[in-house]
């Protein structure tokens, strides 16, 4: 690393951020790193990337300050995400959950053969699914040509399913009805 002197006269902004920490710590100075939170990303140089980044630091990164801008997290408001809205103070049911895009979907599938102590082998198999969403804020062509990994089926059904025109209702309903029949297969 190496020490940056920052003057008023050059950075009046940066000066002034750097002062208040001074005086709100007692330390003089602010470590400043590079910005790329996103795995093979070059360092972040627009505002775009940065946006991308940010959302992408899973709250590692508390804010963003661009320029005269500073952006926070907020807490995710699972109604709102739902599709609940409050109109003239009255609490309207959950619509139709909305994916950001089109949503492509590679499932990969490997095999193999296991050893038996008796020789004989037995044959094993695992299946990966990736899905690439090129219009998401967090799309990253740079990371894997953007394609990220689900985390489990059902992941990968609600991205299918939640299109816009079928409500929380009905998808809860459907994987409600889904899990009770595994149970009664069981």
């Amino acid at each position: 690393s190496r020490l940056q002197t920052v003057t008023p006269e050059a950075e009046p902004t940066y000066h002034r951020l750097i002062s208040a920490f001074f005086k709100a710590t007692g330390v003089p100075m602010v470590l400043n790193t590079s910005f790329n939170t996103l795995k093979s990303e070059p360092i972040t140089e627009t505002p775009r990337n940065a946006v991308r980044s940010f959302l992408s630091s899973m709250g590692t990164i508390e804010m963003l300050v661009m320029g005269d801008y500073v952006i926070k997290r907020k807490a995710a408001n699972v109604r709102t995400l739902l599709g609940e809205e409050q109109i003239n103070g009255i609490m309207t049911p959950p619509s139709f959950p909305k994916r950001a895009g089109v949503v492509n979907y590679k499932t990969t599938f490997s095999a193999g053969l296991d050893d038996d102590n008796d020789g004989g082998g037995s044959s094993s198999g695992s299946s990966r699914t990736l899905v690439q969403m090129p219009d998401r804020p967090m799309h990253n062509e740079m990371d894997g040509d953007g394609w990220f990994e689900l985390l489990d089926d059902l992941e990968g059904q609600l991205l299918g399913i939640c299109d816009g025109t079928v409500g929380v209702n009905e998808i809860t309903s459907y994987f409600t009805a889904m899990a009770e029949e595994e149970n009664y297969d069981k």
